[in-house]
């Protein structure tokens, strides 16, 4: 099971991404696209920018169906790395 995946719609509907690694800049195909985020290990920090820069927020274990609610805006995940 994949530590981290990320979804570009709410409530983990299309499914983006899943990884064990940290990531300095998600693609093309990715970036400014994450909605929705289920952690299933670890506590990882989210940017909005590339290579760990910019405004960040944590997650630690759970089901966020919509990450626009928290601190970083919906669409906006361009980086993350495990920190915990």
């Amino acid at each position: 099971m994949a530590a981290v995946e990320l979804y570009s719609d709410s409530n983990f509907r299309r499914k983006l991404v899943q990884t064990n690694s940290d990531t300095p800049n998600v693609g093309n195909d990715v970036n400014d696209r994450v909605t929705s985020i289920v952690i299933n290990e670890g506590t990882w920090r989210f940017f909005i920018d590339s290579q760990y820069r910019g405004v960040s927020t944590d997650f630690g274990p759970g089901r966020y169906p919509n990450i626009g609610l928290g601190t970083i805006p919906n669409d906006s995940i361009t980086s993350f790395r495990r920190i915990g």
